[in-house]
């Protein structure tokens, strides 16, 4: 029997336990949920992995299919960038500049799972992970800023546009040091 590589995507419910002082539970669950947020693990006292959600497993598409995915994320990518560039007048816009995450990429490609329509992001990730192989995007990873989420995120942008944005962030530095 050959062996066939595959993507095993296995999602569960973990619970942690934190010790905080606080004057009543209310204070003691924000102050919890803070330490959640930022990822602080030296008030934890006590982790389980609860409950398994969800096991999903996809064989790993043949090379050409791989090859055509990364060219229509890498086309989505430089398409984006190319308007934000051309039309964006507030250059330190942080919601219109930020590079963008895998998910986004399944979302707008229209890339979809068959089994439930939610965004295909492993398929995107595979996408971008092989256009930052071969060098033609860079990925970089940030703190989640949204509430209630917490770890980082993986983001990615063209080597052209990351230029562009460091290019801009030095220029308003050098006119601040000048004022």
């Amino acid at each position: 029997m050959d062996q066939k590589p595959f993507e095993v995507e296995i999602t569960f419910r973990q619970t942690l336990r934190y010790a905080v002082q606080a004057t009543n539970r209310k204070v003691a669950e924000q102050q919890a949920m803070q330490r959640w947020k930022v990822g602080d693990e030296a008030y934890v006292v006590g982790s389980d992995c609860c409950e398994v959600l969800e096991i999903t497993s996809n064989p790993v598409p043949c090379d050409d299919r791989c090859v055509k995915d990364a060219h229509e994320a890498y086309r989505y990518l430089r398409d984006r960038e190319l308007v934000i560039e051309a039309l964006d007048e507030d250059a330190f816009n942080p919601t219109v500049h930020d590079a963008v995450s895998a998910e986004e990429v399944a979302i707008h490609v229209g890339w979809k799972r068959k089994e439930n329509g939610n965004p295909d992001v492993p398929r995107a990730a595979r996408a971008l992970d092989r256009l930052c192989n071969e060098r033609r995007v860079v990925c970089f990873t940030r703190s989640r800023v949204r509430a209630g989420e917490k770890g980082e995120i993986r983001l990615y942008c063209t080597p052209q546009h990351l230029a562009m944005l460091s290019s801009l962030i030095m220029d308003e530095e050098l006119a601040g040091t000048a004022a």
